[in-house]
C-alpha cells in the first residue's frame, strides 16, 4: 500500500481545504512532517485514518470533537495505491461530515472510487466503504494504526501486547484467518455435509426394500418363461402376417384396376372436345405467321400520313423564324454603333472623378490621424503627471515602512525564550500527556472488562438454557423411543396373526384334498359291479366300497382358500420390511439414549392372538391390509420425527460446546483486561511519580497553562519574524517599484515629443493635398456624378447584350427549323417506299392463305393465355390416357389373372388382429417382469454401492470429528502466528542491534509475549518494562519496522510506508544520529518512512519536509508546505 494524496478539511485544526501530496513526498523513501506543538501534524495522520476507517482513534467514540469549532462541514479525501504482481490499482476514498451538536458529527456522504480511464464508484454508503476498505487492505483500524501508523502513545501498548488481543492481531495482520476462524468454519460445515450424507445413505438403504439375491433369481425365471412364449407366439405372428401381406397386396390391386377403368371411361368422353380445340390451336397459328405483314402494312401507311402533314407544317415555320432572324441582325448592328460612339467619352471622365475621390480620402483620412495624435498627446501628459505623484508617495511610503522594521526586530528581540526552558517545559508536557493518555486506557480497560464480564454472564445464563433444553430434549427422545418400541411390538404381533393365518389355511386346504380324494373314490365305487376289475386296484371282488363323505368342498371354495393363501404370503414381506426399519429407527435413538429394546413379542402375540379366533379368514386378511398401511404411515411419521429429534440433538450440543468454548474464551480475555490494568496503573504511577522528581518545580495541574503561556510567547515571536520577513518582500518590492516609476516617467514624456513631431509632419502634407484638389469639387457631388456615369455605361452595355441574345436566338431558332424541314422531307420519301413495298408483299401473302380479309386474320388469333390453356389441356389429355393405359397393363400383368374374394380377405385380416392382441398381452406382461428384474437389480446394486459409501462416509466423518478436536481453541492459528512472529522478531533484532551498537536484542518468551536481551550485561533477559524512554522508542521502532516489512495486505500487497509520531524527543543527539542513518538505509527497501516531529536538528537532516503552520487564533486554519533541498 502507497499513499498518493491526502486533502483534508475542516478536522481539529485543518479549516481550508489543505491537499498534500504523499506522491512527491515519498520518492525519495524518508520524509519528515515538522512543525510546532499543536499545528496540526498528528492530524494529518487521523484524516488519513478517518478517511480508511470512519473514525479517529484518538478521540473520545472514535469521532467526538473532530471538527474545528468554526466549521460546520468535515471532509476528507485520500488517494492510495496497492501493488502486486498482476499490477497496480489506485483508489480514493472520500468521507463528509456534517455537525449534529458542540462535539458530536454525523455522516453526509461516503465513497470507494477504483481510479482508472474511468473512475468506477466501488461503493457509496458508509459501511459498504468500511466493508471494502477492511477487504482491500485486511485490516482493522487498530491494526492499521500499530502495523502502518504509530501515532502518539501507542509504543508502549505496541510493545506490550499480549494473550487474545495479540493472537487477534496477528491473525488479521498475516491473513491466518483461513487457518483460524475460516478453518473451523469449513471443518464444522463439511462434517455437517457428511454427517447428513451419511443419515441420508442409512435412509435410503432403509427404503430399497427386499433387493436379495434370491429375489432377483426368482424374477429372472419367471422372465425366462415369458421370453421363450413371447417367441412361439412372434413366430405365429410372422407366418399370419406374410399371409396378411399377399391377401393384401392383391386386393389392393384388384380396387386400383377398377378405379383404372373408370378413369379410361372418363378420358373416351373427353376425346371430341380436345380434337376441336386442336383445330382451333392450328387455325391461331396460321394466322399469327401473316400478322406480321399485316402490320407491316398498316404501319407504313401511318408514317405516310403523319411525314406529309408535319412537313407541312415545318414550311410554315420556317417563312415566320427567316423574317425574324433578319429584324434581330438589323437591330443588333444599331446598338454596337451608338456603344462604339458613346462608351470612351463616359469612360474618360469616370477615371478624372476616381482620381479626385482618391485625393478627398487620403485628405480624411490624414485629418483623422491628427485627432487621434491630439487625444494621445493629452492622454500621455496625463498620466506623466500620474506617475510623478506616484513616485513621490511610494518614496514617502518606502521611508516609513523602513523605520516600521527597525522597530519590529527590537520587539523580537525581547520575545525571544531560552532554549533549554523551552525543551525543558516541552518535556514536561508530553510526559503529563503520556500520563493522560493512559488515564484513558485505564478507563478503556476497565470499559472492556466491564463489558466482558456481562457477556459472560449472559453466556452463563444461556448454559442454564441449554441445560433445561436439553433435559427437556431427553424427555422427548424417551417418549418417542417408547412410541417406536410400541409400533414394533405392533408389527410383531401382526405376524404372529399372519403366521397363524397361514397355517389356518394350510390346514382347511388339507381337509378339503381329502375330501375331494374321499368324493372322488365314493364316485368311483357307484360305478363298481360284482366281477368287474377296480379301475383303481384291479380287485374283482368289492367287499367294502367307499361311501360318498357327508360334505363336499367344491372347487370355487378352494380357489378362494388359494387366493387367500396367496394375499396371506403377499404380507410376509412388507412385515418383516416394516420391521427391520422401525429396528434401525431404535437402533438410532438407542445410540444416545441406551435404554434396552425388548424383542420377546412372539408369546405375547401368541396370547393375544385369541381374539382373533372368531374373524373370518377375508376379514382377517382385510384387517392386516389395512393395519400395515396405517404402520406404514406410523413409520414415515416416526422417521421424520426421529431425524428431527436427532437435528436438534445436534444443533444443541453445537450451541452448547460454542457456549462453553466463549465461556473460556471470555474467561481468558477478562483474566488479561484484569492484568492489563493492574500493568497500565503501575506504570502511570511511576510515571507520574517520576515527573513529580524530574520537574519538582513545576505544578502537574498548571502545567498546561504553562505550556500556553509558553506557546503564546513562540507564537508571539513566530509572529514578529514573519511580519519582519514580510517587511523584508516589501521593502524590495517597493523599491523595485519605485525604480519602475521613475522609469516609467521618462519614457511618457518621449513618448509625448515623438507624438508632437508626427503631428506637425500630418499638417503640412494636408495643406499639400489641398492645394494640388480643385476647390469647385465636393465630396457628395463627386459620388453623384460617379453613379450617373456608372449608370450610362451599364444602360448601354445592357441593351447590347439584350440585341445579341435576340439575334444569336433567332439564328438558331432559324437553322434548327430548316435542319427539321430538310429531315421531314427525307423521312417522307422513305415512308413512301417502304408503303410500296409492305403493300406488295402483303398482296402477295394474303392471295396464298385461306384468309379473305385483315378481320378474319385478326379473328383467328388467340392470346397468349388461351393458347397456354388449350395446350396445357391437350397435354393433359394425352398424358392422362397413356398414364392409365399403361397403368391397366400393369396390374393386368402383375395381377396373372388372380383374385380375392372380399370375405376371404375380411377373414385374414380379424386372424391377425387377434393374434398382434395375444403378442401385445405378452409384450406387456414381459416388459413388466423385465422392469421388475431390472428395478431388482438396480436397488440390489445401489445397496452394495450405498454400503460402500456409507463405509467412506462413516471414515470421512470420524476424520474431521478427530480434526475437530486437534483444532479446538485456535491452537493451530496461535502455533502459526508464533512462528511469523519469531520471524519478525528475529528481524527486529537486527533492526534493534543497529540501532543500539548490538547492547539489545529481542525475543519471545514461551507465552508469545516480548522481552529484551541485554548482550552487554551478558545477555541477560528482563521485561521490556523495564526499558528506558529512549529505549522503549527504538525497541518499538525496531520491531514496527520488522512487522510492516513482513506485512502483506491481504497476503497480497506490500506495505510501501510507515508513519512515526513520538518518541524522538526522548533521544539524545547521538541516539539521535543513529536512528537517523538508520531510517536513511531504509530508502533502498521500497518502503517510504515519515517522521513525524518538532525536533530541529531532524528538520535539517531530511531532504524531503511537509510544513505544518498553526492555525491563527479565531482566523485560518493550519495549513501545509513541501520543502525539498
Amino acid at each position: 500500500m502507497k499513499p498518493i494524496r491526502l486533502t483534508v478539511a475542516g478536522l481539529h485544526s485543518f479549516r481550508e481545504k489543505q491537499t498534500i501530496e504523499f506522491e512527491k513526498l515519498c520518492e525519495g523513501g524518508l520524509f519528515g512532517i515538522f512543525g510546532p506543538t499543536g499545528s496540526g501534524k498528528s492530524s494529518i495522520l487521523d484524516a488519513m485514518t478517518l478517511a480508511l476507517y470512519g473514525n479517529v482513534e484518538r478521540a473520545a467514540n472514535n469521532t467526538h470533537g473532530i471538527m474545528n469549532h468554526a466549521e460546520n462541514e468535515l471532509s476528507v479525501s485520500f488517494t492510495f495505491e496497492l501493488a502486486n504482481a498482476n499490477g497496480k490499482k489506485r483508489y480514493t476514498v472520500e468521507r463528509s461530515f456534517k455537525r449534529s451538536d458542540e462535539l458530536r458529527v454525523k455522516t453526509a456522504a461516503s465513497r470507494l472510487i477504483e481510479e482508472g480511464t474511468e473512475r468506477v464508484v466501488l461503493a457509496d454508503k458508509a459501511r459498504e466503504v468500511d466493508e471494502r476498505i477492511k477487504q482491500l487492505l485486511g485490516l482493522e483500524m487498530k491494526d492499521f494504526t500499530r502495523a502502518v501508523v504509530l501515532p502518539q502513545g501507542k509504543f508502549a501498548e505496541f510493545l506490550s501486547l499480549k494473550g487474545v488481543e495479540r493472537r487477534q492481531m496477528l491473525q488479521r495482520l498475516f491473513n491466518l484467518e483461513r487457518y483460524g476462524d475460516e478453518l473451523n468454519k469449513k471443518l464444522k460445515a463439511r462434517l455437517t455435509k457428511a454427517t447428513a450424507k451419511l443419515e441420508t445413505i442409512r435412509a435410503e438403504q432403509t427404503g430399497l426394500g427386499d433387493a436379495s439375491k434370491e429375489t432377483v433369481d426368482e424374477q429372472k425365471r419367471q422372465l425366462s418363461a415369458l421370453e421363450r412364449e413371447l417367441e412361439q407366439q412372434q413366430l405365429r405372428l410372422q407366418q399370419i402376417n406374410e399371409r396378411y401381406e399377399r391377401e393384401k397386396q392383391l386386393w389392393q390391386w384388384q380396387k386400383e384396376k377398377e378405379y383404372v377403368k373408370h378413369q379410361l371411361e372418363m378420358c373416351r368422353q373427353e376425346e371430341e372436345m380436345i380434337v376441336h380445340l386442336e383445330q382451333k390451336q392450328k387455325q391461331a397459328e396460321k394466322a399469327e405467321r401473316l400478322l406480321p405483314y399485316v402490320q407491316q402494312y398498316e404501319q407504313a401507311k401511318r408514317e405516310v400520313e403523319k411525314w406529309t402533314n408535319e412537313l407541312e407544317t415545318m414550311e410554315k415555320q420556317l417563312y415566320i423564324a427567316r423574317q425574324q432572324y433578319e429584324q434581330a441582325t438589323e437591330a443588333y448592328r444599331l446598338i454596337r454603333a451608338k456603344k462604339n460612339e458613346e462608351e470612351p467619352k463616359w469612360l474618360q471622365k469616370k477615371e478624372q472623378l476616381l482620381q479626385a475621390q482618391q485625393l478627398l480620402e487620403r485628405m480624411k483620412q490624414i485629418e483623422r490621424e491628427i485627432d487621434e495624435m491630439n487625444k494621445q498627446i493629452e492622454h500621455i501628459a496625463a498620466k506623466e503627471e500620474q506617475a510623478k505623484q506616484a513616485f513621490e508617495q511610494l518614496s514617502d511610503l518606502y521611508e516609513r515602512a523602513l523605520e516600521k522594521q527597525k522597530r519590529l526586530k527590537e520587539e523580537w528581540q525581547q520575545k525571544q525564550v531560552d532554549a533549554q526552558v523551552k525543551e525543558r517545559m516541552y518535556r514536561a508536557y508530553e510526559e503529563k500527556k503520556d500520563i493522560q493518555t493512559l488515564d484513558q486506557l485505564l478507563q478503556e480497560t476497565k470499559e472492556e472488562w466491564r463489558q466482558k464480564q456481562a457477556r459472560y454472564d449472559q453466556l452463563v445464563q444461556m448454559e442454564n438454557a441449554h441445560v433445561r433444553q436439553w433435559e427437556n430434549l431427553k424427555k422427548k427422545e424417551h417418549e418417542h423411543f417408547r412410541r417406536i418400541e410400541m409400533f414394533y411390538h405392533r408389527i410383531c404381533e401382526c405376524e404372529g396373526q399372519l403366521e397363524k393365518l397361514l397355517y389356518k389355511i394350510k390346514q382347511k386346504q388339507k381337509l378339503a384334498e381329502q375330501e375331494r380324494i374321499r368324493h372322488a373314490a365314493s364316485m368311483l365305487a357307484v360305478t363298481l359291479e360284482d366281477g368287474s376289475p377296480c379301475p383303481v386296484c384291479g380287485s374283482i371282488h368289492h367287499p367294502a366300497p367307499a361311501q360318498p363323505p357327508s360334505s363336499h368342498t367344491g372347487e370355487q371354495q378352494l380357489a378362494e382358500w388359494a387366493e387367500w393363501f396367496e394375499q396371506a404370503q403377499a404380507l410376509v414381506q412388507p412385515f418383516q420390511a416394516l420391521k427391520m426399519q422401525f429396528q434401525q429407527l431404535a437402533e438410532m435413538m438407542m445410540q444416545e439414549e441406551q435404554q434396552p429394546f425388548t424383542i420377546s413379542h412372539i408369546e405375547k402375540a401368541k396370547k393375544e392372538m385369541e381374539s382373533e379366533q372368531n374373524c373370518s379368514i377375508a376379514e382377517q386378511l382385510h384387517h392386516l391390509s389395512v393395519e400395515i398401511k396405517a404402520l406404514h404411515q406410523d413409520y414415515l411419521q416416526c422417521r421424520e420425527d426421529t431425524n428431527d429429534i436427532l437435528k436438534q440433538r445436534k444443533m444443541l450440543e453445537t450451541r452448547r460446546q460454542d457456549v462453553l468454548h466463549q465461556q473460556a474464551a471470555l474467561e481468558q480475555e477478562i483474566n488479561e483486561r484484569i492484568e492489563k490494568y493492574a500493568e497500565r496503573e503501575r506504570v502511570r504511577e511511576e510515571k507520574l511519580k517520576k515527573w513529580l522528581e524530574t520537574y519538582h518545580d513545576l505544578s502537574f495541574e498548571t502545567i498546561e497553562q504553562m505550556m500556553k503561556q509558553l506557546q503564546d510567547a513562540e507564537k508571539e515571536a513566530q509572529s514578529l519574524q514573519e511580519r519582519i520577513e514580510k517587511s523584508v518582500r516589501f521593502l524590495e518590492e517597493k523599491s523595485a517599484e519605485r525604480e519602475k516609476l521613475k522609469e516609467q516617467w521618462q519614457q511618457l514624456a518621449r513618448e509625448k515629443t515623438e507624438c508632437s513631431t508626427l503631428r506637425q509632419m500630418k499638417q503640412q502634407q494636408h495643406q499639400e493635398y489641398e492645394r494640388v484638389l480643385p476647390i469647385s469639387i465636393h465630396w457628395r457631388e463627386l459620388q453623384h456624378s460617379l453613379a450617373e456615369i456608372e449608370q450610362q455605361l451599364l444602360q448601354l452595355q445592357k441593351q447590347e447584350e439584350e440585341a445579341y441574345e435576340k439575334w444569336a436566338h433567332s439564328q438558331r431558332q432559324y437553322q434548327m427549323l430548316e435542319a427539321n424541314q430538310q429531315a421531314a422531307q427525307l423521312a417522307l420519301s422513305e415512308s413512301e417506299k417502304r408503303f410500296e413495298q409492305t403493300h406488295a408483299e402483303w398482296s402477295e401473302q394474303l392471295e396464298r392463305s385461306e384468309f379473305a380479309t385483315n378481320d378474319e386474320i385478326r379473328q383467328a388469333l388467340l392470346t397468349t393465355e388461351e393458347k397456354t390453356i388449350i395446350s396445357n389441356k391437350v397435354a393433359q389429355y394425352r398424358e392422362k390416357w397413356l398414364k392409365w393405359q399403361n397403368e391397366w397393363q400393369r396390374l393386368t400383368e402383375i395381377m396373372n389373372g388372380a383374385e380375392i374374394k372380399e370375405e376371404q380377405w375380411l377373414e385374414t385380416e380379424r386372424l391377425r388382429l387377434e393374434e398382434e392382441e395375444k403378442m401385445t398381452e405378452l409384450i406387456k406382461r414381459t416388459a413388466s417382469t423385465k422392469a421388475k428384474v431390472e428395478e431388482l437389480i438396480e436397488k440390489h446394486a445401489r445397496f452394495q454401492e450405498l454400503e460402500r459409501q456409507r463405509v467412506d462416509v462413516e471414515r470421512l466423518v470420524n476424520q474431521y470429528r478427530e480434526l475437530q478436536n486437534v483444532l479446538r481453541g485456535n491452537s493451530f492459528v496461535e502455533f502459526i502466528a508464533e512462528e511469523q512472529l519469531i520471524h519478525v522478531t528475529r528481524d527486529a533484532s537486527e533492526r534493534l542491534g543497529a540501532l543500539t551498537r548490538q547492547r539489545y536484542a529481542i525475543e519471545v518468551d514461551s507465552e508469545g509475549g516480548f522481552i529484551i536481551r541485554d548482550d552487554a550485561n551478558g545477555g541477560v533477559r528482563r521485561p521490556v518494562t523495564t526499558l528506558s524512554g529512549g529505549e522503549t522508542f527504538l525497541t518499538s521502532l525496531s520491531l514496527a519496522l520488522a512487522l510492516s516489512a513482513q506485512i502483506q495486505l491481504r497476503g497480497e500487497y506490500p506495505l510501501q510506508f510507515f508513519f512515526l509520531d513520538e518518541g524522538f524527543g526522548t533521544l539524545d543527539g547521538e541516539l539521535l544520529d543513529v536512528v537517523i542513518s538508520a531510517l536513511e538505509r531504509l530508502q533502498s527497501n521500497d518502503m517510504a518512512i515519515g517522521v513525524i516531529s518538532h525536533v530541529q536538528e531532524l528538520r535539517v537532516r531530511l531532504p524531503k519536509r511537509l510544513i505544518v503552520e498553526p492555525a491563527e487564533p479565531s482566523g485560518r486554519g493550519t495549513r501545509v508546505t513541501l520543502e525539498v533541498m
